[in-house]
């Protein structure tokens, strides 16, 4: 019981990571042809030392933080245990005393043990020697130097791997190496380019440094971060807010998504403490001694031991934030942080000059040029709850808003208003409403090269997804979503694991029970539902008492 408790809290603290998943196979555009396609992705492949040994990724830190790596013994496991009480020990004594500062230091003692290897220095360079593996090097010679002028080539034929960690500005030099040598190998002038995920700032970065060039033909974005990720933002620079219903949703969709179970008990909890207003109606002193202390002290203490040494993370910082996030992370100018990881800042600083200042530029120039441009949003589950941005319409780890630049979308749990509906009717625009409600794609910045699907997380890559992006950057003119089979917004059937056009009928495919927001409830609906959570905990616990006596 409680390392379930510890692997939540885990999930809820630690901002969860892209990882790489499987397609199936539907029917036209064509996710290969005769043009051969650059795919970056995003941070999924493992990064390893320079004796050969992966370094530990977060899901493998979490199991270690709660005595669930299979590889610990049982004295790794006492060790674990003793530094966690040390860690609570810690915290008791500043809730005390008011004092937290051990606490971080313990705290960020412990992360920073799991996560050293995957760290990078005071300049935002790789310690250790680590790097991408060896077979992911001889994979990019052996297809920058082998010849290869067939006549059809996939979307994963020519998969760019890298080293996600560093300066995006600094990998573009080594993709326009490769996109030379590609051309070059397959005798094409022109090859399409795709960014998956964090790969999408590494696509940007390759147009802010090298331009058009009249090798890119295409760029095509699924998931893409360019706009930002609204959690890992927004908890970078100190921007919190959580309620027990995002939590519940949030479990609801990780056991549907990646299987995990959790027991009922501790849903149970969450809703028994969210309407006893212990998670959003806590009094403002409470708060301040121990949410924002807890939270955000301990999100700036983590911060350069865990993912913000990383240059690429800083990339998915959005533009609204990044002035915070300097200031959480690094504190005022002149602070002793700003001098130490001075050459870490630079890069950081390069990107939000050279790139993140310019996107809209970046791309609109680019489709101004003549090349072609896709977009694909996902949506349909429950972001991060520990954010501002928890309650947007997302894919789990990024809104659509941001994934779409642009759409204007309800919040998870509503639909766009019946007036906003009928204006954009009115002004010719309605078919760029989504059969939900949910989502205007006429706000995009590209809306009619952009498409939606629901119901397939941020770090599942379906094959409909491949063809739209396939056929869009590698054609010789800019298709539109009015020119596929394909409709505009896509809804995933996981029964049948297929995408249909988007209906009325088949478009609720969330895991859990849309609801208003309890904010809207009466009193009188409050107390009745307080009263249903609590019988409701109360049985649960009795049933647990009875199942310990009874072994």
């Amino acid at each position: 019981m409680k390392k379930t408790i510890a692997l939540i809290l885990s999930l809820l603290i630690l901002v969860p990571l892209c990882v790489p998943a499987f397609a199936q196979d539907v029917i036209t555009p064509q996710s290969g042809g005769s043009v051969p396609v650059v795919l970056l992705a995003g941070d999924g492949n493992a990064i390893y030392d320079e004796n050969g040994n992966e370094a530990v990724k977060f899901d493998k830190a979490i199991k270690k933080l709660i005595g669930q790596d299979e590889d610990d013994s049982s004295s790794e496991e006492s060790t674990l245990g003793e530094s966690a009480t040390n860690v609570l020990t810690s915290f008791i004594l500043g809730v005390i005393s008011g004092n937290y500062d051990e606490y971080y230091e313990k705290l960020q003692k412990e992360i920073a043990e799991m996560t050293d290897t995957l760290q990078m220095d005071e300049n935002g360079n790789p310690r250790y020697g680590t790097d991408i593996s060896a077979e992911d090097h001889e994979t990019n010679r052996k297809r920058m130097t082998t010849p290869n002028r067939g006549t059809y080539y996939g979307v994963d034929d020519y998969h760019f791997w890298y080293d996600w960690r560093r300066d995006p500005l600094e990998v573009a030099d080594e993709l326009d190496a490769y996109i030379e040598a590609v051309c070059e190998m397959t005798g094409h002038e022109q090859v399409g380019l795709i960014g998956r995920c964090l790969g999408a700032n590494f696509v940007l970065a390759y147009l802010a440094k090298y331009g058009y060039k009249n090798r890119i033909k295409g760029i095509g974005f699924d998931a893409g971060m360019m706009k930002g990720h609204d959690p890992m933002s927004e908890s970078i620079s100190g921007k919190f807010k959580t309620d027990g219903d995002s939590i519940n949703r949030y479990l609801t969709d990780m056991e549907a998504i990646y299987g995990m179970e959790f027991d009922s008990w501790i849903k149970d909890l969450v809703d028994f403490m969210e309407h006893a207003e212990v998670l959003d109606g806590i009094s403002v002193a409470t708060k301040a001694t121990i949410y924002d202390q807890v939270v955000e002290g301990v999100s700036s203490a983590l911060a350069l031991s865990t993912l913000y040494t990383i240059p690429a993370y800083w990339s998915c910082v959005s533009e609204q934030d990044y002035d915070d996030a300097m200031l959480y992370v690094f504190g005022e100018e002149g602070s002793e942080k700003r001098e130490k990881y001075a050459g870490l800042i630079e890069k950081i600083e390069n990107y939000n000059a050279q790139v993140r200042q310019k996107e809209d530029i970046l791309m609109k120039g680019f489709v101004a040029q003549g090349g072609n441009i896709a977009v694909i949003s996902k949506y349909g589950f429950q972001m991060t709850p520990i954010c501002i941005s928890r309650n947007l319409v997302g894919d789990d780890l990024l809104s659509v808003h941001k994934s779409s630049m642009g759409a204007t979308t309800s919040m998870l749990y509503d639909t766009l208003s019946d007036d906003y509906i009928a204006k954009r009717k009115a002004e010719g625009k309605g078919k760029y409403i989504s059969p939900d409600k949910q989502v205007d794609a006429s706000t995009c910045m590209f809306p009619d090269n952009t498409w939606f699907t629901k119901g397939r997380d941020h770090s599942w890559w379906s094959d409909p997804e491949n063809r739209i992006l396939y056929t869009v950057t590698t054609a010789d003119h800019q298709y539109t979503v009015d020119d596929f089979t394909y409709t505009q917004y896509l809804v995933y059937n996981a029964k049948t694991d297929t995408f249909a056009p988007m209906t009325t009928e088949n478009c609720n495919t969330e895991n859990w029970q849309k609801e208003t927001p309890k904010e809207e409830h009466s009193k009188v609906s409050r107390v009745f539902r307080f009263l249903q959570s609590f019988f409701k905990l109360f049985r649960r616990l009795v049933d647990l008492i009875k199942e310990k006596l009874g072994k």
